[in-house]
């Protein structure tokens, strides 16, 4: 199946507004706002389309996808369908390891429990940047490696120097 550019287009205006809402320090209502809108039309295209792999919306859709996705937390439900379909989606090369690593963790998170891939990170009173809770230590830098991640120091390290800028 080819690119849908329409879809591709429609998906890449919504990650521009996520990221605009993001950036811009304005969080609050119209953040909300954002996400609760973006969550609906993700819901919505993979009702029509499945998951929107790369062959569908190109890469860079597939990516804006991924983080459309990963920022809709105030519906978890919606969040575990979607691990459950970027699953099959990476089997097929339509998604990103790394990107599932990323939702995995954050539906792990979201749901309470530990997560696997020390990808979600928060800063504490101190001004440190920390994982929240991991799912056997010992062996994470094994299950970051086999994802493409970099080791958590060196993840955190890079966290500290974007919060810099």
């Amino acid at each position: 199946m080819p690119i849908i550019k329409s879809l591709q287009q429609r998906i890449l205006r919504m990650v521009k507004k996520d990221q605009e809402i993001m950036k811009s320090g304005k969080r609050g209502k119209k953040e909300e706002e954002i996400i609760k809108k973006n969550t609906e039309e993700m819901r919505s295209i993979i009702k029509e389309y499945g998951w929107p792999g790369i062959s569908l919306v190109g890469k860079k859709g597939a990516e804006a996808v991924w983080l459309l996705v990963q920022h809709s937390d105030r519906d978890l439900n919606f969040q575990k369908k979607c691990l459950a379909l970027m699953r099959e989606a990476v089997k097929k090369k339509e998604a990103s390891k790394v990107n599932l690593a990323y939702l995995t963790d954050r539906v792990l998170v979201n749901s309470g429990k530990k997560q696997i891939y020390g990808t979600q990170i928060y800063k504490n009173k101190e001004g440190q940047f920390l994982p929240r809770p991991i799912y056997d230590k010992k062996e994470l830098d094994k299950r970051r490696k086999s994802f493409g991640l970099p080791p958590l120091k060196e993840y955190i390290e890079k966290i500290k120097e974007m919060s810099l800028k």
